[in-house]
């Protein structure tokens, strides 16, 4: 198996993520003439990263790519036994990529229109505030007592929450100290650390640092 697209992405990440507690030897690198490429569209027509190819399969879309790493990858399962635990690995996840991810996005373009923060800032401290709600404080991560599918979709979003603090993003998190307190312990843990590294370079090479 290999996967297609850069680690700065949290999308790409956390596709790394799940290989990586599944001890699955997963290459990531760049495609040649990159991800709107004739090569790469007849690949995956949507033209977008990541794009996971083991042999002659090729995959989009990074949630159903984990879940797919996670079957094929023996070991534990990124997913608990219990149903109730696991559907609400999958709503934090999602709830995470509808209603998180987009707003971070747009304070990582407000250099165009620093216009924009104070809205995004405002549906990010909502998202924040309702994922907490679905979880429990006393969790030793993002879900129940175990690495899931939660903490490989958060790490590398939380990732943005710390790169864009001096936005405000810090005190969102603040203001929710039962996830703050995830995010310390995950980006401690070796899996979260090595993240975490490698989206800081990635971040500081996009940024021609």
């Amino acid at each position: 198996m290999k996967l297609y697209g850069g680690l700065l992405s949290p999308f790409v990440m956390r596709v790394a993520l799940a290989a990586r507690f599944k001890g699955v030897d997963l290459p990531v690198e760049s495609f040649e003439g990159g991800i709107k490429s004739e090569g790469y569209l007849k690949l995956n027509p949507l033209g977008k990263m990541p794009l996971l190819v083991d042999g002659d399969f090729a995959l989009p879309e990074s949630a159903v790519i984990l879940d797919y790493v996670d079957e094929v990858g023996g070991g534990a399962s990124l997913y608990p036994a219990d149903p109730k635990t696991r559907a609400r690995v999958r709503l934090v996840a999602r709830m995470a990529d509808l209603y998180l991810m987009p707003e971070l996005g747009v304070l990582f373009r407000a250099r165009q229109d620093p216009s924009v923060v104070p809205g995004a800032l405002e549906k990010i401290g909502k998202a924040l505030a309702d994922i907490a709600h679905f979880r429990n404080d006393a969790d030793s991560f993002a879900v129940g007592d175990s690495f899931t599918a939660a903490d490989a979709t958060l790490i590398p979003i939380f990732f943005f929450l710390d790169a864009f603090q001096m936005m405000g993003t810090g005190k969102l998190l603040d203001a929710q100290p039962g996830l703050k307190g995830w995010w310390e312990r995950a980006k401690a843990s070796d899996l979260g650390a090595r993240a975490v590294e490698e989206q800081g370079k990635a971040l500081k090479a996009f940024m021609g640092g």
